[in-house]
């Protein structure tokens, strides 16, 4: 009775601020705060409990699914995008924020791909993941092809052939590669290239794709990424003010495709093909990635769109 008078006192209305604030930021228990102010740990009980009833201490269960949910609800709506997942980011390790998008995008095509579909992959850091994590429920009877040529450069996540090869025994499908290179010296053997047998097994399908899997590459570059186009290019990219590509093509940051000198030379699906893809599936991590990602958008070619929090809240502050 003693108790529920003392708490019932005008003037303790700092003393219920103290303790609020000891127990809630300062992380001490109740016995520690009672012994701090000598009182009884029953009377800090009671501190508390009215320190919330006054509304000095308001409490907010936080479900981060809940948070994911509603990021990916506006940038669906402002981008007009089919679907949008969000993971969380890893602040400190872009290894571990590639390994939650790899492991969303891999559940992602477990759910929707279906037999007599072809799935055409993209190469990068996240799509490495992506493969990495596939674990489908199933078996696919579906074919699975290279949207590009190799890359030069040896890096695992580079060697596209390779990517499609581990794509297709996690699902058991059938796997088309395209050995040529990804730019070749002219537009006559780049004409020749594509016109061979073997080669027009792959770009054949690049008109009848149900899903293709992509990453965004941004510019300025980011640390190790592969300038697979070559410097001088990518110089000359920098002088259109080039903010980033897909699978080689590259925009501005209106979204706009930008002239490529070496376009007739590349060996590679072509945007309006892209464009022609019911599902372009997107995955892009980190805030340095938000101007890439923001204008690849505007292009209209994305569909479905994996990301993380802290990009995700870059993009909807709508500052790039």
């Amino acid at each position: 009775m003693e108790i529920e008078k003392a708490i019932e006192r005008p003037d303790l209305m700092a003393t219920l601020v103290e303790v609020a604030h000891l127990y809630y930021e300062e992380n001490l228990s109740q016995q520690e705060i009672a012994d701090r102010l000598g009182v009884s740990r029953s009377l800090i009980a009671l501190y508390l409990k009215k320190a919330r009833e006054q509304g000095i201490v308001q409490i907010t269960i936080r479900d981060p699914k809940n948070v994911f949910q509603n990021l990916a609800f506006q940038l669906q709506e402002r981008y007009h995008l089919r679907h949008v997942e969000v993971v969380s980011s890893a602040h400190l390790s872009n290894i571990l924020t590639r390994r939650a998008l790899g492991n969303a995008v891999a559940q992602y095509l477990d759910r929707v791909l279906q037999d007599g579909d072809i799935l055409g992959l993209d190469w990068g850091r996240t799509i490495m993941e992506v493969v990495n994590l596939l674990a489908p429920s199933q078996p696919r009877h579906i074919d699975i092809v290279p949207l590009l040529g190799e890359s030069s450069s040896t890096g695992t996540y580079t060697q596209l052939n390779q990517i499609v090869l581990q794509a297709a025994r996690a699902f058991s499908a059938t796997p088309y590669f395209l050995l040529v290179p990804l730019i070749v010296g002219s537009k006559s053997l780049r004409d020749a290239l594509m016109a061979d047998i073997t080669t027009q097994e792959v770009i054949s399908r690049w008109n009848h794709l149900s899903h293709v899997c992509v990453g965004i590459g941004p510019i300025p570059l980011i640390e190790d990424q592969i300038v697979y186009i070559g410097q001088e290019n990518l110089s000359e990219l920098i002088r259109q003010k080039a903010v980033g590509n897909i699978t080689a093509h590259y925009f501005d940051s209106e979204g706009k495709i930008l002239t490529q000198e070496f376009k007739d030379r590349l060996i590679g699906i072509s945007m309006e093909q892209l464009l022609n893809t019911k599902n372009v599936i997107a995955a892009a991590g980190g805030v340095e990635k938000s101007r890439a990602v923001a204008a690849a958008l505007r292009i209209g070619v994305i569909t479905h769109l994996f990301l993380d929090d802290a990009l995700a809240l870059r993009l909807l502050e709508n500052k790039e």
